[in-house]
């Protein structure tokens, strides 16, 4: 019987969480204050008067509720800082197309042209940076403090990532490369990437950059060849808004991105699994390997195709509910606004399926020949 090592429990110093709240709060309020250093101007709201409900009904018989409100603000930067400025602003109750103002918030004004103190405006948006500096922090610090050095890594592939995507946009946008070409590029040195910071250097890992890569395009390749058969019939590419540039290349590109990092979550956990098998029990053969990863895929690759799918559905959902609420079909509603999702959410699940047996045979077959060690 071979008995497993039990790694000690890591503890977190007391200091280090002192630090780690620290830098947050300093964070949050400095983005608080840092009104003087925007161009555009920014104003807190002061105070806020609500006029009388307006109920209204539209040629579908939605029923919506109206409201004006007299906005008092502080301008907190420029040469009219400290000054005063009402604003008029109307919204609904179901915030649509407009937003409800509270006191305490702080956002950017458009200033009218009135010389008098008393001025006019308009309200541009909400000024967010403390909100969206505190989530970051809020994150930074979750994968520090619980995962630690696996945390760091895996932060910094996400840095590593972003750059990398902002440079194929620029390239995408400014050259007349083809998309899908860049694209494909792309996903192949985010698998690279992210495998060897998040899993290090291993032959597990190579394992599962092969598998990933395999895996996505064979779903790619398949979801081709079912597209040029039927002739792309049902399809509504002109849903995929502002493209100047061939769409067909650009979905492809974007379903491959979208599934490249559940493919690679799967190869992944199928190899580290399968290595550990091997290396408890050096006497299996590669059949007895390959039914043991087919059985680890099987348990996995069905949360994470759920995950996907209801990723889209939910990204989709509040389009849906105003086209029915309009007066829309199911039938006409879906064509329009999720049928290139689902086909998108549809190759993920066949690049999914695919990515297990050709992980089991990589990572059975490396096994088989005695290297896994």
């Amino acid at each position: 019987m071979v008995l497993k090592r039990i790694q000690p429990r890591s503890t977190v110093k007391w200091w280090w969480l002192l630090v780690v709240l620290v830098v947050g709060l300093i964070a949050v309020l400095l983005t608080h204050y840092d009104a003087p250093l925007y161009s555009q101007t920014v104003a807190e709201v002061q105070q806020v008067k609500n006029g009388p409900r307006m109920k209204t009904t539209d040629e579908f018989r939605n029923q919506d509720y109206q409201q004006n409100q007299t906005v008092t603000l502080k301008i907190l930067n420029g040469n009219k800082r400290c000054q005063t400025v009402r604003v008029q602003n109307q919204f609904s109750r179901s915030n649509a197309t407009d937003q409800e103002y509270h006191p305490g918030q702080q956002v950017f004004l458009h200033l009218g042209g009135n010389a008098q103190r008393n001025r006019s405006g308009l309200i541009n948006g909400f000024k967010r940076d403390t909100v969206v500096v505190f989530l970051v922090w809020l994150t930074v610090s979750l994968l520090l403090l619980i995962l630690k050095f696996r945390g760091s890594m895996a932060l910094l592939s996400l840095v590593v990532n972003a750059w990398l995507f902002i440079i194929v946009v620029e390239l995408d946008v400014h050259t007349d490369w083809n998309p899908f070409v860049l694209f494909s590029l792309l996903a192949v040195v985010f698998t690279v990437v992210t495998a060897l910071l998040i899993f290090g250097r291993s032959k597990e890992t190579l394992v599962a950059i092969i598998a990933t890569i395999l895996g996505t395009a064979a779903a790619l390749i398949i979801a081709w060849l079912v597209l040029t058969v039927t002739h792309q019939r049902g399809m509504k590419f002109e849903m995929m808004d502002y493209v100047t540039q061939q769409r067909l290349p650009l979905f492809f590109a974007g379903s491959m991105i979208g599934s490249l990092g559940a493919i690679m979550d799967l190869s992944a956990d199928i190899t580290s699994s399968v290595f550990a098998i091997y290396r408890e029990q050096p006497t299996m053969r590669f059949a007895e390997l390959f039914a043991n990863a087919r059985k680890i895929g099987r348990s996995i690759m069905g949360p994470l195709i759920n995950v996907l799918f209801l990723i889209f559905v939910a990204s989709t959902f509040p389009m849906m509910v105003l086209f029915l609420k309009n007066g829309n079909s199911w039938g006409y509603s879906y064509s329009m606004i999720m049928s290139l999702g689902i086909v998108q959410s549809l190759i993920s699940g066949i690049g999914i399926a695919l990515t297990v047996p050709i992980t089991g045979l990589l990572a059975g077959g490396i096994c088989e020949m005695k290297v896994c060690k």
